[in-house]
Formats: C-alpha cells, sequence, structure tokens
C-alpha cells in the first residue's frame, strides 16, 4: 500500500516522481467518487451511510497495515489531541462534501470544495510565516472570481445549502492538511494516518444517533458503496503519501486535476454537462492555483 505509506529511502528526483504519481491517482480516484456517491444514493443509501464506511474502512485498513508492520497504531499521547481534532476534520469534510453532491451538480462542488489549495496557502502565510508575492496574491483573488462565475451561471436550479457543505467540506481539508503535516512529522507517516482515520469512524459514530443512516436497498446499490470504499482506501493512501513526499502545498496543488476529472466522469458516468461559462470559472480556479504554487519560481529552481 503505497510503500506501507513510504517508508523506504529513494533518491530525491524517485520520491519527486513517485510523489506526481500518486497526486494523479489520487486526484483521478477521487474525482471518479463524487460519481460513484450519486449512485450509491440512487441505490438508496445516504451521507450518513457514504461517510461510515469510508471512514470504517480506512481505519481499519491502515491500523491493520502499521501493526502487521510493527509500528504503532496511534501516535504518542503528546500528539493524540491533534489526531482527534484531525478526525473530526476528516468527518466535517468528507460528510459535507457528500451532502454537497446530493444538492448541488458535481462540477460546481468538486469548483467550490478545490478553494482548498487557496486555503492551505492562507493558513501558511497567517500561521506559518510564509510571504506570498504579488503575482500569488492576484492569483488568489483571480480564484475566488472563478468560483464566483461557477457559482453564478447555474440559475434557480443551485441549493443555498449545497454550496454551505462545498464552502465547509474545503475549508475543513485545508485545516487537514496543515495540521496532519504536524502529526505525520513526530509520528510517522502510517501511525499518524492510522490514528487520525480512527478519530475519523469513533467521531462519525458518536454523530449516528442524530445523523441516522440509510443503507442500500438492493446488491447494486451495495455494489457501489463497496467500490467507493475501495477507491477511497487508495486514494487516501496516496494522498498523505504524496504528502510525506512533495510535501502539503505541493500535492495540494497537484490535486486540482480532480475538478476537471469530476466533471468529466460526470459526463461519461452520470450525462451532466457543464455550461460555458462554469467551464471558464474551473479554469480561472485552477490556473489561479497554479500560479500560488508556481508563478515565483524561477527557472531551474
Amino acid at each position: 500500500m503505497t510503500g506501507a505509506i513510504l517508508g523506504g529511502g529513494a533518491t530525491t528526483a524517485a520520491r519527486m516522481r513517485l510523489g506526481l504519481a500518486l497526486t494523479v491517482l489520487c486526484a483521478v480516484g477521487f474525482a471518479v467518487l463524487a460519481s460513484v456517491v450519486r449512485l450509491i444514493y440512487a441505490g438508496g443509501a445516504d451521507a450518513a451511510t457514504v461517510t461510515l464506511s469510508r471512514a470504517g474502512a480506512c481505519a481499519f485498513l491502515f491500523a491493520a497495515v502499521a501493526a502487521a508492520r510493527g509500528q504503532p497504531v496511534l501516535p504518542p499521547p503528546g500528539l493524540r489531541l491533534w489526531t482527534v481534532a484531525i478526525g473530526v476534520l476528516w468527518l466535517t469534510g468528507t460528510y459535507s462534501y457528500v451532502q454537497a453532491i446530493g444538492l448541488i451538480p458535481i462540477g460546481l462542488a468538486a469548483t467550490i470544495f478545490y478553494l482548498f489549495p487557496l486555503l492551505v496557502a492562507a493558513i501558511a502565510v497567517a500561521f506559518g510565516g510564509e510571504r506570498l508575492s504579488a503575482l500569488q496574491v492576484a492569483a488568489l483573488v483571480v480564484g475566488f472570481a472563478g468560483v464566483a462565475l461557477a457559482v453564478g451561471v447555474s440559475g434557480g436550479a443551485i441549493a443555498p445549502a449545497g454550496i454551505a457543505y462545498a464552502l465547509a467540506a474545503a475549508v475543513s481539508l485545508a485545516l487537514n492538511i496543515s495540521l496532519s503535516a504536524r502529526v505525520m512529522r513526530g509520528a510517522g507517516t502510517l501511525t499518524a494516518v492510522s490514528g487520525i482515520t480512527g478519530a475519523w469512524f469513533l467521531a462519525m459514530l458518536a454523530l449516528l444517533p442524530w445523523t441516522g443512516a440509510s443503507l442500500p436497498a438492493g446488491p447494486e446499490g451495495w455494489s457501489w458503496l463497496a467500490v467507493g470504499m475501495v477507491v477511497f482506501c487508495v486514494s487516501t493512501a496516496s494522498f498523505y503519501a504524496a504528502i510525506t513526499l512533495i510535501g502539503p502545498v505541493r500535492t495540494a496543488t497537484i490535486c486540482n486535476l480532480e475538478p476537471a476529472s469530476a466533471a468529466v466522469f460526470a459526463f461519461l458516468i452520470l450525462g451532466e454537462r457543464l455550461g460555458p461559462v462554469q467551464v471558464v470559472g474551473i479554469v480561472l480556479v485552477v490556473g489561479a492555483i497554479l500560479l500560488v504554487q508556481f508563478g515565483d519560481r524561477k527557472p531551474g529552481s
């Protein structure tokens, strides 16, 4: 499983190539999941069932791999409060995103959700002491303008709650990325991810009396739920391994393949379409995020 979330010692160039490949795999996997969620909903399940199944599958998988490799399943005591906080953020982000997918078009949900790299940059400036160039600040403005275009062209069919859920998911993932890098440095990637997904699963279990859960009504719904669990586990493993290899900001940036990929898969699988203004909005968002990451680099650096 991605080298048990990367224990070997590859060269810098090899680590970069592997990190890029894993990030692309992660982006495509999450893009497919957006359409799979719709099919799970059509099979009778709801957001709580989708979230709980993902959390349980990831928690079991990562804990089992950590134990098999003789590594701790939980981070050291000093990092456990952070682990619980990140698990709650995972719950908030995934639950909000699958709710958004049920309320608004997948392309729009993905566009809003993929504000998270811009938010990661903002957190780095506010709390990490990083500085952004004028070009990068301009890119942030362009990115938000792109989201405004994508949100504003769909007329009365757009549910405000869906937009709010997508924004909540973006904020949650940005905080998740910023905090999880700290826990992984102190506990090791595999141990950190095992603890984070375990906390996420327990948090979702605690909420079930209030959220309830609707199970799939037939074999097709259960099949799509199983597909979603497998794809989510592979994508999550790839995501955290990529953070270890190439860092959180670059991983978040390359993951912006997902909005365009999600729209393509929604077209191929579900028959959804995007209007030309929404496409322009998506292009602006992705272009702005790339500028934030690469716009201030000098040739050869």
